[in-house]
């Protein structure tokens, strides 16, 4: 009769042991820095606290519907484009791309995703970006209200947030954690990442 409460104990000690580093990663390196030796620094700009990212509806350049998965599961830069890729975004992109090659084994649990204004300008993006990063995820507001909501949850006053050309920084559980300037030194952006992903320990 005990069976259902004690499998469903067992459940939750494995989510806590699976994300339970993670989350108290997260917390000591963003939440509670005045925790930790003084001597560590971070380039990008921190959101404090970070901030979980709400439910999101996206489309695909092939219409298909996402929502948390998208960015979720591993650690994501978050590039908010416009309809086509100008010289900056193409410089960028390339940019975060050699980042992520210098992680060598360990940048499978980084990715690259690409928000679009909206649905009608994904195919043109897909054409003109998949040669060179056939790795970048693409996707795009289903509709004006996700629009709005994307908008909205990406604000931080006080820092970069919103301009054009930043990148955003979600860790694998949704939560926006930094944001990069479009001139930030890929040196900076790089110990940064490697730094979380020496914390986390957890493979998406």
């Amino acid at each position: 009769m005990n069976q259902v409460p004690r499998r469903r104990t067992q459940f939750y000690l494995l989510v806590l042991l699976f994300f339970g580093p993670l989350a108290a990663a997260v917390l000591l390196y963003f939440v509670f820095p005045q925790w930790q030796p003084q001597g560590r620094t971070n380039y990008g700009e921190l959101i404090t606290p970070a901030r979980p990212l709400p439910t999101l509806a996206l489309v695909d350049a092939d219409g298909g519907a996402h929502g948390d998965e998208a960015l979720r599961g591993r650690w994501t830069w978050l590039f908010v484009g416009g309809g086509a890729c100008d010289p900056g975004c193409a410089e960028q992109l390339y940019q975060y791309r050699q980042i992520r090659t210098l992680l060598n084994d360990k940048r499978r649990r980084v990715r690259r995703v690409y928000i679009a204004p909206d649905a009608a300008a994904l195919p043109a993006l897909r054409q003109q970006l998949a040669t060179l990063h056939p790795d970048l995820q693409l996707y795009a507001p289903a509709d004006a209200a996700a629009a709005t909501t994307l908008h909205d949850a990406l604000r931080a006053p006080g820092t970069a947030a919103g301009s054009p050309g930043v990148v955003y920084l979600i860790d694998p559980l949704g939560n926006w954690l930094m944001v990069y300037r479009p001139d930030a030194d890929s040196k900076g952006v790089l110990a940064d990442i490697k730094k979380l992903l020496s914390i986390s320990q957890i493979d998406a």
